[in-house]
């Protein structure tokens, strides 16, 4: 295994899992101050998914890890800029497809919603693991959040809507699944994208 370039020693036992290798790696980071950034496992960058489908692999079948840090300023910083980028992407899709949806054009609105579906999954995950770090601490800030005004919904609540958009479309109800785009997420993409403008200029501790 190597950190920031540098070879480590760990101590595991004969069978050990993948997991055991990323929480002591995640012990030695967090005992320095940093946080992981990026795993590459045998030249592949891994997401939070494919880490959790290894989780159990043993490590005799792994050759190398590679593990890169960062601040928690840093990370907290990456987190929020590449949030609201892609709240603003997913704004701009939601609308087009509900207008299309509006007009009864079902073949322009199905290849942008399954996009956009992708998407909206991917930023759920985003504000929840943000909103997650703030309440706990990982990511301190120099002010406290209720300061600036009450914190948008949940991420349980966001994860609420999709659950019910993709049932909607699941029944083919495009009626439904254009007014939860419109009363429902549309509303919880732009408080999302407004919390994280806020945090953005209050800044990290």
């Amino acid at each position: 295994m190597r950190i920031d370039g540098g070879d480590v020693s760990l101590d595991l036992s004969a069978g050990s899992a993948f997991c055991a290798v990323l929480a002591q790696a995640g012990r030695k980071v967090a005992s320095e101050g940093r946080v992981v950034s990026r795993i590459v496992v045998d030249g592949r960058e891994i997401s939070t998914r494919f880490e959790r489908e290894m989780a159990d692999r043993p490590v005799g079948e792994i050759d190398t890890v590679d593990i890169a840090t960062t601040t928690p300023d840093a990370l907290f910083r990456e987190a929020l800029d590449g949030a609201v980028d892609l709240s603003l992407g997913i704004r701009r899709d939601a609308v087009a497809i509900l207008s299309s949806l509006r007009a009864g054009d079902l073949a322009a609105a199905g290849p942008r919603y399954a996009a956009c579906i992708e998407s909206l999954g991917t930023f759920f995950q985003l504000a929840g693991a943000v909103f997650n770090a703030i309440e706990t601490g990982v990511f301190p800030l120099a002010v406290r959040p209720g300061s600036v005004g009450e914190l948008p919904s949940p991420p349980s609540a966001t994860a609420g809507i999709l659950q019910r958009l993709l049932r909607k479309r699941k029944e083919d109800d495009w009626n439904a699944v254009a007014d939860i785009l419109e009363r429902e997420i549309l509303p919880n993409i732009d408080g999302w994208s407004s919390f994280f403008k806020v945090l953005k200029e209050i800044g990290a501790a």
